[in-house]
């Protein structure tokens, strides 16, 4: 019984290592504007650093961008496939994607983040 225990706490603590501190949020529906606020995990400390992995595919175009103090302060212009990340210096807790598109008919996006905090 022990070693069942075991077992199972070395293989959470294995699949957590691989991807720590990562969360995914995606687009609700492409052919929409959307403002999505994405939150560091519960208990991390003062926020240093955010990575923004975007990946899908837009059938027409779109606009998404990082706001920061209600501007943006990147931008990416989408069509077809979708993949780019952002890497920034950041001290806040939370931050504000915005995602506006121009003629959009189908598709899906999907953001994968990070906040670290050491």
């Amino acid at each position: 019984m022990k070693t069942l225990s075991f077992l199972t706490t070395l293989l959470a603590a294995l699949l957590s290592g691989c991807n720590p501190g990562h969360r995914t949020q995606s687009v609700a529906d492409v052919t929409k504007a959307e403002t999505i606020t994405l939150k560091k995990n519960t208990g991390q400390g003062h926020i240093h650093f955010l990575t923004i992995t975007c990946s899908g595919e837009i059938q027409g175009t779109a606009e998404i961008s990082l706001m920061e103090n209600g501007k943006p302060y990147r931008t990416e212009k989408l069509s077809g496939t979708v993949k780019f990340e952002w890497g920034n210096d950041w001290y806040s807790d939370t931050a504000d994607i915005r995602y506006e598109p121009k003629s959009v008919t189908g598709g899906n996006l999907r953001l994968e983040y990070r906040f670290k905090d050491r």
